[in-house]
């Protein structure tokens, strides 16, 4: 099983927060996700306002928040 990444080559763990795009006819817009179980295809997790999401196409999300915060990390963001 490979390791689930981001756009940037990232690994996407529980408890990272991660935005993706989302489309509607020619509305486009960037959705968030709180990672609560990652396969290596498949994310599953939550947005704000606590709906349960599946992320298939990985290619596209973005971590912009680290679950675990280390010093170096925290200075990144």
């Amino acid at each position: 099983m490979t390791e689930a990444t981001d756009f940037l080559g990232r690994s996407i763990a529980v408890g990272d927060t991660l935005i993706y795009p989302v489309r509607q006819k020619s509305r486009m817009w960037l959705k968030r996700l709180v990672v609560s179980k990652v396969e290596s295809d498949i994310i599953h997790g939550n947005s704000p306002q606590g709906r349960r999401v599946q992320l298939t196409n990985l290619n596209n999300t973005i971590v912009v928040r680290p679950g675990k915060m280390t010093p170096e990390i925290a200075v990144a963001f």
